[in-house]
């Protein structure tokens, strides 16, 4: 045997090497082609073709891919037991009791695979034409069976390879049987809607005067219900006004007190001043060219009363009880203008707003409410306006922070911080009180849900809270875990470009 020449390959690696070319290109027009079969398929479906034309098509298609003899497309139907049987879409006439060819097939769900010669030979009717080789695949949904795929006497039999490349013509066999099944669903669904139909126009004469009857009657009951829940509205904001009005008072008395206070000592130091004052006078009047007798003495009384007086003392302590006062002074403006802050009238409006200087101006409302239970940590970071109602966000950041301090059994913190994040202005408030279960938390929202005493509250604060901030195209989080305390955060868009 003579060598092949340096640089080439025996003429046998030559023909494998244009044998396995040859493989691959047959393989690649297959793919193609089936992939086209199945496009067409799908459109011509979707379009409303009928689904027996369609798999008429698509055997014809797939016998010629696998060169098979023999082929059926079917679907399962089951009865009220459950018993699986075929109803054939698409059948080459030679192939027949499908239920004895493909029994394992229903029953498994799984792929049939035969290559021996005359599989189910001893079960074929009389007449039926021999069979090499089998291959029966399901049509899944799931884990439901809805359908098989068989083909019969390809050359070489079947294999896995084979199995594989027929998965994407099993997907789509399938996809139309559910399809059809939707229609078939759809078609049944729209003649009982029809006839539903027919029964309520038969009913909406009569219907129709009923309504009419007692449409004033229903427009009295909407008007009350809407008085209603605004008196609802109405009474839970002014119990919150009302528990924080005694502390108004009380943090009104205090400076008040000191303003009293000092202003009474600065009438002492007055009358010491008026005293020494006129001991000056009568000194002037008596003083002639020299200093004896009456004047001496009267010269002398008054070194002896700046000495127990300690007048210098006094002097100074003028300036720092006039600044004490005016102290107490301010903070009762600082109170009253906040609380006018507060109670102000809703402009129905938008406007910008400064998330920290409200929750400022509620922090002083309320302070009375936390100071005795609480210690209050606020982290206020620079945060852009936002475009909201003032008085409706004061509103919620009572709510929050009075739920927070009553959360809260002898003494602990609540810790308010503002942030800037994305579009969005987000308000924590923190408490370190007896948190809540899941069964609770699932229910805060609620209208009149309260764990409240009764009398104590009407279960609307946070309900009402919800509703603020989502008219504000915002929402209310919440976390908290039972004995470990709870965090309400309120996201707020920032306000866009004017």
């Amino acid at each position: 045997m003579s060598k092949a020449a340096p640089g080439r390959r025996p003429d046998s690696a030559q023909g494998r090497s244009r044998s396995r070319a040859l493989v691959a290109e047959r393989a690649l027009h297959a793919s193609n082609t089936l992939l086209q079969a199945l496009t067409e398929a799908q459109l011509e479906f979707i379009g409303g073709s009928d689904a027996h034309l369609l798999f008429d098509k698509l055997l014809t298609v797939l016998l010629e891919l696998t060169e098979s003899e023999y082929g059926f497309i079917g679907e399962v139907l089951r009865d009220a037991q459950g018993t699986p049987s075929l109803r054939s879409h698409a059948l080459t006439h030679e192939l027949r009791d499908l239920q004895t060819l493909f029994g394992r097939v229903l029953t498994t769900g799984e792929p049939l695979v035969a290559n021996e010669p005359n599989p189910h030979a001893g079960g074929l009717p009389a007449g039926h034409p021999p069979l090499n080789a089998l291959l029966g695949l399901p049509l899944k949904s799931g884990d439901e069976l809805v359908g098989l795929v068989g083909i019969a006497n390809r050359p070489g039999g079947y294999g896995p390879e084979l199995i594989e490349f027929l998965q994407p013509f099993v997907a789509t066999c399938c996809s139309i049987i559910l399809g059809r099944r939707g229609r078939e669903q759809q078609k049944h669904t729209e003649e009982l809607l029809r006839q539903r139909e027919e029964e309520l126009q038969r009913h909406r004469d009569h219907l129709e005067e009923l309504v009419q009857s007692r449409t004033e009657s229903l427009l009295h009951t909407t008007v009350a219900l809407e008085e209603r829940q605004a008196q609802l509205l109405h009474s839970e904001r002014m119990a919150s006004l009302g528990q924080l009005v005694a502390g108004i008072a009380h943090e009104i008395n205090n400076p008040l007190g000191y303003i009293t206070s000092n202003l009474a000592t600065l009438t002492q130091y007055l009358s010491v001043f008026t005293g020494l004052l006129k001991l000056h006078r009568e000194l002037a009047d008596g003083l002639g060219p020299e200093l004896q007798g009456p004047r001496a003495e009267l010269l002398e009384r008054i070194r002896s009363l700046e000495q127990q007086e300690d007048l210098d003392y006094i002097l100074g302590d003028v300036n720092e009880l006039l600044s004490d006062s005016r102290e107490g002074a301010h903070r009762v403006a600082d109170i009253v203008q906040s609380l006018k802050a507060f109670v102000r009238e809703d402009s129905k409006q938008p406007e910008l707003v400064d998330v920290n200087k409200e929750l400022a101006t509620t922090l002083k409302v309320v302070w009375n409410q936390l100071k005795y239970r609480c210690e209050v940590k606020c982290d206020y970071a620079q945060v852009p306006p936002i475009l909201g109602r003032p008085a409706q966000l004061n509103q919620v950041f009572t709510h929050l922070l009075l739920n927070a301090v009553q959360a809260i059994p002898e003494r602990g913190v609540i810790h308010v911080t503002t942030l800037h994040e994305g579009d969005e202005v987000l308000v924590r408030i923190s408490d370190t009180g007896h948190g809540m279960t899941p069964e609770v938390l699932s229910k805060i929202f609620s209208p009149f849900f309260t764990t409240k005493p009764p009398g104590k509250g009407a279960g609307l604060g946070l309900s009402i809270s919800e509703g603020i901030i989502t008219s504000h195209k915002g929402r209310i989080e919440v976390q908290s875990q039972f004995g470990q305390g709870s965090t309400f955060t309120v996201r707020l868009p920032v306000a866009k470009d004017l």
